[in-house]
């Protein structure tokens, strides 16, 4: 988890987010830190009808104040608000991150004060006040809500919550041979964490050890870290210090190395200046490694925001992180991480074993679709809600409904949750040709294929032919799974992430659509991009005729 550390920290301050706030443009920030770069408009900038705050700004709907807000192109570390009565042209500030960001220019308690007082008991915050994001540098006025106006990311403030608990777990000892004690010294020269009976019985203060540096668990921690990088030495000539650089060989080389002979004749030059000539080479290693690193910090952030249980605080952020997760992916996938190599370090690899490898596997076609209930083709008595999620239907006979997507190849699987059951109707589950009667329960005629099922049991049903009758059946929470496998051409169904019955359909080839039938006493929520359960495996068909 070290590497979301940089995902938890704010920009003005560079420490760990507290009482963080959503900006209109999805960056986050302390509310204390909002408060230090307020920065206040006479009444006259301020036009009335740009007025916004954090929950009633459309995407984007920065006003006129972007254009002035002047930043310096160069580092020069200066800034300044064109035409600002109240904010003179002043140095700006560097966060601890290197974000430039503007001094406060309302009063503001003491520094050891502000971070402890309760947002209530802080000073009003002037009308016409603006604030600029120190990461993308959009302005915006605020309402008469002030601060206020912006919602609270409770889910950022769960996970940094949750990442320094994970960060204050004390070290263990690496000695003790059964449950581990907490460490209270670490050895530089071992590179080990001792507990007290530990450090006396192997580490004594006496002896050829006691020149050996013990440090806190702590700064050991961070010794590791930033521990000195190591001299290369020779491997022909281990005493020798790797200094030249062989420009025939392409290969580091000490003295030793040119007094013998082996590389006497060989253009040789200094290894410090062939470090600097293939900078280029090692400035790209930096960038992929920076570039990866804070991708793996927001994958591991991403995977903490999915753990939340607030359907609410999640929503506030999804969208800003899907976004940041496509731009990202688009950074990888476009080529801008290209190598640049000069042409005196030219790097080559055998690619043919690999390709032959390659094209010797056998690939199977596993697609994670999403997709809705389809209001245009569905009957007129059923009901939609949820972003076309969730269904019922206001009468008491079965209706249609299919889903907006169409298959044809590859592995999918979809559920439904049974969100209300009452006097045990006959819901039934499947896939359909786009021409299937929406009037008759799924699997009626010859374009369903379907399993129904009640409150004890189930069957399959195609052609209006019934089979399979296998117990087990439904009640309010029940989930519905449905797994189309093309490259078997067959159809199973789930009940409760079990198997429900053998293999329910073979032979399944063309276009297929899901689909459900219903009436007014079951409520239904679809749920789709899932993986395929755990106990499938696409293959050949079993025998048996289960899967399981």
């Amino acid at each position: 988890m070290e590497e979301m550390e940089e995902e938890l920290k704010c920009p003005v301050c560079g420490s760990f987010f507290r009482e963080p706030i959503i900006l209109p443009c999805t960056h986050n920030i302390c509310l204390a830190c909002a408060r230090n770069i307020l920065v206040q408009t006479p009444d006259a900038e301020s036009p009335q009808s740009s007025r916004a705050s954090g929950s009633g700004v459309s995407d984007y709907d920065y006003l006129d104040l972007d254009k002035m807000s002047l930043y310096s192109e160069a580092d020069s570390g200066y800034g300044s608000y064109g035409g600002f009565v109240s904010a003179p042209t002043t140095p700006c500030q560097k966060s601890p991150n290197g974000v430039r960001v503007f001094p406060p220019t309302v009063p503001q308690p003491p520094p050891q004060h502000h971070l402890l007082q309760h947002p209530s008991s802080l000073p009003p915050i002037p009308r016409n006040s603006c604030i600029t994001c120190p990461q993308c540098h959009r302005s915006l006025i605020l309402d008469d809500r002030g601060l206020r106006g912006f919602p609270k990311n409770r889910v950022l403030e769960g996970v940094v919550d949750r990442y320094q608990q994970s960060k204050a777990a004390a070290l263990k000892c690496q000695l003790c041979e059964k449950s581990p004690k907490e460490a209270i010294v670490m050895c530089e020269q071992c590179d080990v964490f001792y507990c007290d009976p530990c450090r006396l019985r192997c580490h004594p203060p006496r002896g050829p050890l006691a020149k050996h540096r013990l440090v806190p668990p702590a700064q050991g921690r961070i010794s590791r870290r930033a521990s000195p990088r190591k001299i290369s030495t020779c491997t022909e000539h281990e005493l020798e210090n790797l200094s030249m650089y062989c420009v025939q060989c392409k290969m580091p080389v000490c003295y030793q190395c040119l007094e013998e002979g082996k590389h006497g004749t060989h253009e040789v030059k200094a290894l410090g200046a062939m470090w600097k000539l293939h900078k280029v080479v090692r400035d790209q290693i930096s960038h992929c490694t920076v570039k990866l690193r804070q991708t793996t910090g927001l994958m591991e952030y991403c995977l903490e925001v999915i753990k939340e249980n607030d359907p609410s605080g999640f929503l506030q952020i999804s969208d800003a992180l899907i976004r940041r997760v496509h731009m990202t992916e688009s950074q990888w996938g476009k080529g801008t991480l290209t190598p640049r190599m000069t042409s005196d370090f030219d790097l080559t690899l055998d690619s043919g074993p690999l390709l032959q490898t390659i094209h010797q596997l056998d690939f199977v076609q596993m697609k994670v679709a999403w997709f809705t209930f389809d209001t245009a083709s569905a009957h007129p008595d059923i009901i939609f809600s949820n972003d076309n999620l969730t269904v019922t239907c206001n009468s008491y006979d079965d209706r249609v409904v299919m889903g907006n997507s169409a298959f044809s190849r590859g592995v999918h699987y979809w559920e439904m949750t049974i969100d209300r059951y009452d006097n045990h109707p006959d819901p039934a589950f499947g896939v359909a040709r786009a021409d299937v009667l929406k009037d008759v329960m799924l699997g009626k005629d010859d374009k369903a294929w379907a399993m129904y099922v009640d409150n004890n049991r189930s069957w399959f049903m195609h052609n209006n032919s019934h089979t399979n009758r296998t117990d087990g059946g439904i009640s309010k929470g029940a989930t519905i799974g449905v797994l189309l496998d093309f490259t078997r051409r067959i159809l199973i169904f789930l009940l409760n992430d079990e198997q429900q019955g053998p293999v329910a359909f073979e032979g399944l080839e063309g276009v297929y659509y899901p689909a459900i039938s219903l009436n007014r006493n079951v409520q239904v929520t679809l749920h789709t991009g899932l993986p395929i359960p755990d106990f499938y495996t696409p293959g050949e068909v079993d025998p048996n005729g289960s899967v399981c």
